[in-house]
């Protein structure tokens, strides 16, 4: 079995002070899926998912993965802003 891997970066490109975050999930050496999480008010309240997935591995897409990624960069922005 493969390695699974996320690789997280963070960077501020609209100059709002509100870090876009990029996600990438990989298995093995292969990108499975990316997305960016961005605060849509420009305030630091990450809300926006730019690419839908099923992060939680149920067969949809829905408001539960949404929540997970975003839920991940917050902590991600506390961490390492």
């Amino acid at each position: 079995m493969a390695a699974k891997e996320i690789r997280i970066s963070i960077e501020d490109l609209d100059r709002d002070s509100s870090p876009e975050v990029l996600l990438e999930f990989y298995t093995g050496k292969e990108l499975d899926f990316s997305t960016s999480v961005s605060s849509s008010s420009k305030n630091g309240k990450y809300d926006k998912v730019d690419v839908k997935g099923d992060a939680d591995g149920d067969g949809d897409f829905d408001a539960q993965d949404d929540e997970l990624f975003i839920d991940l960069a917050r902590s991600v922005v506390a961490l390492l802003r």
